[in-house]
């Protein structure tokens, strides 16, 4: 801080008097109000010194005499990201958060954190805020400080955001395999801090540091729904009596509406005697929201959806959300555009296509995962083959388990009704010996819980995903590929002209296209096990 400012703070008559004199209305409120606070110096429009004269030859000390760089704080020696002395030595060590209103933007995005699962004081956010929430630093050497520790706290959030803040190899072993992605924090920032308008192009650089798949943004947008609801005072009643179906016409339809835009479901409001009619768009919402608490969705207003629709959020579901939130950072930063997505705890299989911001489903479907003692593992490849009529090689291990003995020649299973791989599967070349197939044995589907394989995800409508695929990628008409389960068994392999994305991820908590939250069983126990990793107390899921 410069010594003129120092003989201001010290002389509060002499700043009335200037003030009287310039007419200045931004300070006079602090001497109305009786604080001693002041703005930063920046923002006197009347200083004229500048304030972080002197600021760069701190920073080059701190930064050069100092293996890594460090940032004092409160006295204590704080080591500094290995990205933060480049990003100074780029620029000369001239200090980077100059712009006052770049740095209030910043801190309150550290303290947004918490709402992604993080710690805000992982980055200092609090030490960070303006103290007393308006005085300036004290000295050249805080402003120094201050500097490097919001740049550290941005590098520091980037590492955090691009991937497991854990060891998965430890969690888990050989059922995880988690992408760490590549952030350019540091030309992200300065791009930001050169921009005329900082404010924004930081909190647009914060914004792109996390992964952008829609996914992400909706699950963060429920968590940020559900501390509203937590919060909030008033809530729509659903009274008791007899049950109302769509089409009925009702005193509880409007306390109904009400209810249901709370679920983030946008209804059009109705007038007149209309507005006690319960229409078509409210009863679709009414099944989205029964899907999404486990009732049998007919729209019926009875008593297990009056129930839940009465029962107060308690946020008790924020922590499993926050822990979805950390896996979707262990994913590619691109998913593809055209790719097939297997959700392991909801036991089902996507087929999507990103339009625009959001990817639309071609396909969903049932599947069988692996069993406790079979985890299907977690990870991302690329399918490169369709095989039609497999034979099956059947894996060592499962010999020794089904018949108590390993063959030394093999055991292999020719193309037919009985073989286990069914009519066709896909092959995406891993390490895990993991692929999708067909399979003769129906009835599992009709199970809740699927978790029956050895590992392998068999899809209940092979057949229409063979269609999916190789109609885009190898212009094969549906007839095509029908006549492939219809005709002889034999063995085919299909190379793709265009390789298929595929991702097996595990998610216990979604949100749906019409922007409900479903929450799925932890079928391997790995919520578990990541919430005591990070420290996380697991509530209630409801």
């Amino acid at each position: 801080m410069s010594q003129r400012s120092n003989r201001l703070r010290a002389h509060p008559a002499a700043i009335a008097m200037i003030l009287l004199i310039l007419g200045g209305s931004t300070v006079v409120v602090y001497l109305v109000s009786g604080t001693d606070d002041l703005p930063w110096a920046d923002e006197l429009p009347w200083v004229d010194a500048d304030p972080f004269e002197g600021v760069d030859e701190v920073i080059r000390t701190q930064l050069v005499d100092d293996s890594t760089g460090y940032a004092l704080l409160n006295g204590e020696r704080i080591a500094l990201h290995p990205q933060v002395a480049p990003f100074y030595s780029a620029r000369a060590y001239a200090p980077a958060w100059t712009d006052s209103t770049a740095r209030d933007t910043l801190v309150t995005l550290l303290r947004a954190t918490v709402d992604v699962g993080l710690d805000p004081e992982d980055y200092y956010a609090t030490a960070l805020q303006r103290r007393g929430g308006t005085k300036p630093a004290d000295s050249i050497g805080s402003l120094a400080d201050q500097d490097l520790l919001l740049t550290h706290a941005v590098f520091a959030l980037a590492d955090d955001l691009s991937g497991p803040r854990i060891d998965v190899d430890e969690l888990y072993g050989s059922n995880w395999f988690a992408t760490q992605r590549t952030l350019r924090a540091d030309t992200l920032l300065a791009a930001a801090l050169a921009d005329p308008y900082p404010a924004a192009a930081v909190a647009q650089a914060i914004e792109l540091l996390h992964p952008q798949h829609p996914g992400y943004r909706a699950l963060r947008t429920m968590v940020a729904r559900q501390r509203s609801l937590v919060e909030r005072e008033n809530w729509p009643t659903i009274l008791p009596g007899r049950a109302v179906a769509p089409g009925d016409t009702s005193a509880l339809v409007p306390a109904l509406r009400d209810r249901m835009r709370l679920e983030g479901l946008a209804l059009p409001h109705s007038a007149g005697p209309l507005r006690m009619v319960y229409d078509e768009a409210l009863a679709e919402a009414v099944r989205a929201f029964q899907t999404s608490r486990g009732i049998e969705a007919n729209g019926v207003i009875a008593l297990p959806t009056r129930e839940a629709m009465n029962t107060r959020p308690t946020g008790d579901i924020i922590p499993l959300l926050t822990l979805n939130l950390e896996r979707w950072r262990w994913l590619p930063q691109d998913l593809g555009d055209f790719h097939v997505l297997v959700n392991i705890p909801s036991f089902d299989l996507a087929v999507r296509e990103r339009i625009g911001d959001t990817y639309t489903e071609h396909l969903r479907m049932s599947t069988i995962v692996g069993k406790r003692a079979w985890e299907t593992p977690v990870f991302s490849d690329t399918m490169t083959l369709v095989v039609f009529n497999p034979t099956w090689t059947i894996p060592a291990s499962i010999q020794l388990e089904s018949y108590g003995r390993v063959n030394p020649r093999g055991m292999v299973r020719d193309p037919g009704p009985g073989n286990p791989m069914g009519r066709v599967k896909f092959i995406f070349p891993n390490d895990h010996a993991i692929y999708i197939h067909d399979t003769p044995s129906r009835w599992v589907f009709n199970q809740d819980r699927r978790a029956y394989s050895h590992g392998c995800v068999r899809a209940q409508e092979a057949g229409r995903l063979a269609e999916e695929i190789l109609t885009r990628t190898n212009a094969w008409s549906a007839e095509d590929v029908a006549a492939k389960f219809s005709g002889p068994w034999r063995l085919q392999n299909v190379e793709l002209d265009t390789p298929v994305p595929v991702h097996l991820v595990y998610f216990t908590a979604w949100v749906s296209e019409n922007g409900q939250l479903q929450t799925y069983g932890d079928v391997y126990g790995h919520d578990a096990k990541l919430a005591e990793a990070l420290g996380v107390e697991l509530g209630a899921r409801g």
